[in-house]
């Protein structure tokens, strides 16, 4: 395909740093190596001087800069989406790993010792209950035992004193 510069570069970059400019200049150069390709394996030949004016002409009108331009930056914003959707992700796992460690630091680092902590504390519960208990049959039997001895003294006393008076 031999042609003249056709300018196309000055029409879609419009400065050094335009990304956009350039992208859709990748997108038109695309778009110009798929019609010769498509000439070449159709007709089996390079494509004649007219059909390369047919698609200049037809690349170049306002409207299909204007595509090249926005699927360039349709482009740019996916590529730029799909970059920040990934560092989300990665700030998301990274805050989730810092949650986890932060989380593991306020429990026991260690199960097994906290499982015998528990164990320890339902043993001592249970033997202080037991000693409680203990102590209330002990307190209990021992008024029992008190309040019979005291009562047999006083009947013995009573029956010693009515015996008494009785000899008199």
């Amino acid at each position: 395909m031999t042609e003249k510069y056709n300018f196309i570069y000055e029409k879609l970059v419009t400065a050094e740093d335009d990304l956009v400019g350039l992208i859709a200049y990748g997108i038109y150069k695309k778009h110009k190596i798929e019609f010769i390709t498509q000439i070449k394996e159709e007709l089996q030949r390079e494509p004649t001087q007219e059909e390369c004016r047919s698609f200049f002409a037809a690349s170049t009108t306002e409207s299909q800069l204007g595509n090249y331009r926005s699927q360039a930056e349709t482009m740019l914003l996916e590529m730029v989406g799909n970059i920040a959707g990934e560092e989300i992700r990665e700030y998301e796992k990274e805050m989730l790993r810092e949650y986890k460690k932060e989380i593991s630091a306020c429990i026991p680092s260690n199960v097994k010792t906290f499982g015998v902590s528990i164990l320890a504390g339902v043993v001592s519960t249970m033997l202080f209950t037991l000693i409680a208990g203990i102590f209330y049959f002990i307190g209990e039997t021992s008024d029992q035992s008190t309040r019979d001895n005291i009562k047999q003294l006083m009947e013995t006393v009573q029956t010693i004193s009515s015996d008494s008076i009785l000899i008199k």
